[in-house]
């Protein structure tokens, strides 16, 4: 049986579809009891409910499983303490396979949601546990957010980028579930650490005339004001914390990019991942 903790956000979700899809037995773990009934909705899963800072609900939950894909939730400031707290599980229930959701570039320590995943990542690393650490780019799925106003008004907003040069590494979240499933399954992948990355560094335009070309309508770009990205982040519960990292986030984008590249991605899947128009055309089938 295979473990996957921040199971209910779209991360876990897709993880745990694509290891359905291979046949595998998952347990679920979420926050909230109230979450188990949207997991069940996916297939024949598993759920446990609990804090990951609760060390008896995640003994609990890691008890019984061979295998780990551990998701902690966006931007949280007690990422360290739940990575000790869930690498600690593992050793005690004697996990053969650990294989953590980290982020592209955990090098970069300006922004400090890549200083605990970075940290997290040494524990793991130091634990004596078979490990695997998955670095993916941004996801192409995060345009959803505001895909109900780019649909309805024609208006992209997004906080990725203030200029025409700046470059962004984008990847398929279903190419990222896809590669988590089959790390989880084949051999050969302990011990490694992989970013995994879209076959585009894009541009505003880039991504811009993507979505013209296979919508039809014209785009209009909105880039909210820090103070009112502050704002309405607040409102749907965001502390200090989330705000102020992703703010750091967004400004170390603007300044820098986030580039990769997509040859190790293309090596896992066997093929070449999918491409920004792709994500979009599947996603306007979709929503039709």
């Amino acid at each position: 049986m295979i473990l996957v903790t921040g199971a209910n956000g779209k991360t876990g979700r897709a993880i745990i579809e694509a290891l359905l899809s291979k046949g595998e037995e998952v347990r679920a773990f979420v926050h909230r009891p109230e979450q188990t009934q949207e997991i069940e909705s996916l297939g024949k899963v598993e759920v446990a409910a609990g804090d990951l800072l609760d060390q008896k609900a995640v003994g609990k939950a890691f008890s019984g499983v061979s295998a780990v894909y551990h998701i902690c939730s966006a931007v949280n400031p007690h990422e360290i303490e739940i990575g000790q707290m869930v690498i600690q599980a593992a050793r005690l229930a004697n996990i053969e396979h650990f294989v953590y959701h980290s982020v592209l570039h955990s090098v970069l320590q300006d922004m400090p949601h890549h200083q605990k995943k970075l940290k997290v990542e040494e524990l793991l690393v130091n634990s004596g546990i078979p490990y695997t650490i998955i670095q993916p780019a941004v996801l192409m799925q995060n345009v959803l957010e505001s895909w109900d106003l780019l649909s309805e008004k024609g208006i992209l907003r997004q906080k990725y980028f203030t200029t025409q040069d700046t470059q962004m590494c984008m990847v398929d979240l279903e190419d990222v579930a896809e590669a988590a499933a089959i790390i989880l399954t084949s051999p050969g992948h302990k011990g490694a650490t992989y970013e995994l990355c879209g076959p585009q560094n894009l541009t505003l335009s880039d991504m811009v005339a993507g979505i013209v070309q296979h919508s039809g309508h014209e785009i209009k770009v909105e880039t909210p004001q820090d103070e009112i990205f502050s704002v309405q982040l607040k409102k749907h519960g965001a502390g200090d914390y989330q705000v102020n990292t992703l703010l750091k986030m967004f400004q170390h984008y603007n300044e820098h990019g986030f580039v990769g590249n997509p040859n190790v991605l293309t090596w896992i899947l066997g093929r070449k991942p999918n491409d920004f128009s792709n994500f979009i055309i599947r996603t306007l089938k979709s929503k039709n």
